[in-house]
């Protein structure tokens, strides 16, 4: 599943220069302050779906209410060791007050690119740091059996997550579909995750899909982000086809993973209607955190958080023929 570097376009290609340096830094420094992680105590929300359903605006938007930590850019970069990466967030960010090491701290106007943030303090998808547990660089699809989940580090795991709440007292935000199709286990890893099922209109999730495939390779033929189960079935398919079987698959994969998984652990809501009514969504994590038994506390909370909608992303116009192989593939899938 790994993506040849030379087949990305110019604004997303990796730095391999900068891949080296974290590499270096993140390997010699894994191992600090590791007698000081414990296991998190507070719930953890996990926001799954399928790419370009709009989880990269609820992470910004959950992220600037103040109510939770999360993964920044800058600690990022730190991916085998979030607690050092904390603590050098705080020292250069967090408490300088008068800006000696300048910095520019986020970006708060909700932009991204394809999931790619602004800013020190703009918050990371932090692949980087599930891939030191979840490996997929050798299967075709996104889904760990058991004999692979066996193997998964969960202790290490959870203890290093852990560093979020134990150094900031806020629980922790962060995306997590890069395990859409083995919800279950993490739900056994940990019983106080509570995972946001965003969902978004499959027809515009696909052409959102589209978009990105243009964006990120210049070619709407090469697959983009997780795969379902049923790649096989879906890559010698017309790309209209494929991305609207994503799409469908990886929905039908997280409803049918989250009905194992107690109530009090799952909220689903739709991209629509989070931006319609962004605060609501809050409002249902804090029922969730009281289910289980923790109290999440609304009084930071800034009137603009309150009040904030969002407009919908229009994505761009496909011809009526693209359209219509979309709708006609997606009635044959359903049926």
């Amino acid at each position: 599943m790994k993506i040849d570097n030379k087949n990305i376009t110019k604004g997303f290609k990796k730095d391999d220069r900068l891949e080296k340096v974290l590499f270096e830094l993140n390997d010699e420094l894994k191992d600090s302050f590791s007698d000081k992680l414990e296991h998190p105590n507070k719930p953890i929300i996990l926001i799954m779906g399928c790419a370009r359903s709009g989880s990269t605006l609820l992470l910004q938007y959950l992220s600037q209410t103040g109510l939770f930590s999360y993964p920044t850019n800058l600690i990022a970069r730190f991916y085998k060791n979030p607690y050092l990466g904390i603590k050098i967030q705080q020292a250069l960010l967090d408490f300088d007050p008068l800006n000696q090491i300048g910095f520019e701290l986020t970006d708060k106007q909700y932009s991204s690119k394809l999931g790619k943030t602004f800013g020190a303090l703009a918050p990371s998808e932090f692949w980087y740091f599930w891939r030191q547990y979840f490996d997929f660089s050798k299967r075709q699809y996104n889904f760990l059996n058991k004999e692979n989940l066996s193997a998964i580090n969960s202790d290490s795991f959870l203890k290093k997550i852990a560093a979020f709440e134990l150094i900031t007292s806020k629980p922790l935000v962060m995306k997590g579909m890069m395990l859409n199709w083995n919800i279950p286990f993490l739900h056994k890893m940990y019983d106080k995750f509570i995972f946001v099922n965003l969902e978004r209109d499959i027809i515009v999730n696909g052409q959102s899909l589209l978009n990105a495939r243009n964006k990120y390779f210049n070619d709407i033929e090469t697959w983009y982000s997780f795969k379902p189960k049923e790649y096989d079935d879906l890559k010698n398919r017309p790309a209209q086809e494929q991305v609207i079987g994503q799409v469908y698959y990886t929905q039908k994969a997280v409803k049918e993973g989250l009905k194992l998984v107690p109530n009090k652990n799952k909220i689903t809501i739709s991209y629509e209607n989070f931006c319609k009514n962004p605060i609501g969504l809050v409002e249902e994590v804090q029922k969730k955190f009281t289910q289980l038994n923790t109290k999440l506390s609304a009084k930071t909370l800034s009137e603009e958080n309150k009040k904030v909608v969002f407009t919908p992303n229009k994505e761009l116009m496909l011809s009526i023929e693209e359209l219509e192989s979309m709708s006609n593939f997606l009635k044959r899938i359903q049926s």
